[in-house]
């Protein structure tokens, strides 16, 4: 029951949140309202995307495949575009398919692949990876992500480029963990 109500909602957080933080400064994307599940992320991406019309295409096919709900199309899609390049966004929309899909080992180690080393993680990937944790059981670990998000919207402030995501991670896994 939980799952059926946070993952639309993760997909809805966690996508923009994501696509919000690449590194190339660029916020904004565009969303399809009149999708089943509310937002479909359709373009913001930045470099660390696909070079490729293919893969790129490949891509943006699977996050609409997961807004409509199709997971197992979704995830055969990624397995192939995952193994052509080692972009952090195709990790992070495998993680949501597979926590999706009920798979919460399998979405704990693609949140974790596609996190940033020895920077502030991207508050979708965490809060994905936090919800995966709770799947497991690892309550503990969910609480010090939130303890990490929570921490990296104290020195955000209201101001920094980060904060409307950094609110939407804290409170998505927030209530997760209630």
């Amino acid at each position: 029951m939980r799952l059926t109500i946070l993952f639309p909602l993760l997909c809805a957080v966690a996508v923009p949140a994501y696509a919000q933080q690449n590194g190339t400064g660029i916020s904004g994307i565009h969303f399809d309202a009149g999708s089943p599940m509310g937002v479909v992320p359709i373009t913001g991406f930045g470099p660390d995307n696909f070079k490729g019309g293919n893969r790129s295409t490949s891509l943006e096919h699977a996050r609409q495949l997961i807004a409509s709900g199709d997971l197992m199309q979704a995830d055969k899609l990624l397995a192939t575009v995952i193994g052509e390049t080692p972009s952090r966004e195709a990790r992070f929309l495998k993680g949501v398919t597979k926590l999706g899909l009920g798979d919460a080992a399998s979405a704990r180690r693609y949140f974790e692949q596609s996190l940033y080393r020895g920077r502030n993680g991207h508050p979708g990937a965490m809060s994905g990876l936090a919800i995966a944790e709770i799947k497991l059981g690892n309550v503990d670990a969910a609480r010090d992500i939130l303890h990490k998000l929570q921490y990296q919207q104290e020195k955000c402030g209201h101001s920094c480029d980060r904060a409307g995501s950094l609110k939407q991670a804290v409170g998505v896994v927030e209530k997760a963990l209630a």
